[in-house]
């Protein structure tokens, strides 16, 4: 099992061909995991950021078995998170919890496979995005919403901290469409500020960043609406249930 071609006729499914350019072009690649990445990898890597290098909270797979690995996991009836049959997700990341980002090919539309967030401890699924494009755009726009020292693109200095998010915004257009280039283009040309956000139990925190949460949502709506955004569901459920 060493290429896209191959899951794809294992278990019938077709790639968004956003996705299979992305491999293609090497930008699922971010390097062969090591206890030194960070010292070893990282920085060579942060030249030309791999797909969603310094994305929020994101692991890209570029390891098949991974891939073929959690396909496998959906479909058995004795796995904990008991997905209904209706469903067919592809995992392609992870965040740092363990839950899972994947293509889900049940909702498909005229070619454009929606990305949904799958939870490893919560049977609520969310639709993040209408097809992968708007998905890379909505993972750039949320990774700066929130900068700190754990934020993977931070530098003590401003300046290179903006040079490491133009240097992924260089690397990313081939897969944005113009709209998109030129507001993340704008937001990066901020100042870091501080603000203030609520969450709905209805306690206030306080962040810096590039943009906040509430613009964020705006942008969203007007740039990647569709149905289905932000649709949680139970996947334990037929879709509707």
């Amino acid at each position: 099992m060493n290429n896209l071609t191959d899951l794809e006729q294992k278990y019938n499914f077709q790639y968004p061909e956003i996705y299979r350019r992305l491999s293609e072009n090497k930008m699922l690649d971010w390097g062969e995991s090591s206890s030194d990445w960070y010292k070893t990898v990282f920085p060579k890597l942060k030249e030309n950021p791999p797909l969603l290098l310094f994305g929020y909270d994101i692991e890209i797979w570029n390891n098949h078995q991974l891939v073929e690995g959690s396909i496998q996991e959906m479909s058995d009836e004795d796995d904990y998170r008991n997905i209904h049959s209706d469903y067919k997700f592809v995992p392609f990341a992870k965040n740092g919890a363990g839950d899972w980002y994947a293509f889900q090919f049940d909702i498909q539309n005229n070619g454009e496979v929606p990305v949904t967030f799958i939870p490893h401890d919560d049977v609520e699924a969310e639709v993040m995005a209408g097809n992968f494009q708007d998905f890379i755009f909505r993972q750039l726009l949320e990774a700066v919403t929130e900068i700190d020292d754990d934020s993977m693109f931070y530098e003590d200095e401003e300046a290179d901290l903006k040079e490491n998010l133009l240097n992924q915004l260089k690397t990313h257009e081939p897969y944005l469409n113009p709209k998109q280039i030129d507001i993340l283009k704008d937001i990066y040309q901020r100042d870091i500020f501080e603000y203030t956000y609520k969450v709905p139990n209805g306690h206030t925190f306080e962040a810096e960043g590039l943009v906040t949460f509430d613009e964020v949502e705006e942008i969203l709506a007007r740039e990647i609406a569709f149905e289905q955004l932000n649709k949680k569901f139970n996947y334990t459920e037929c879709w509707g249930s």
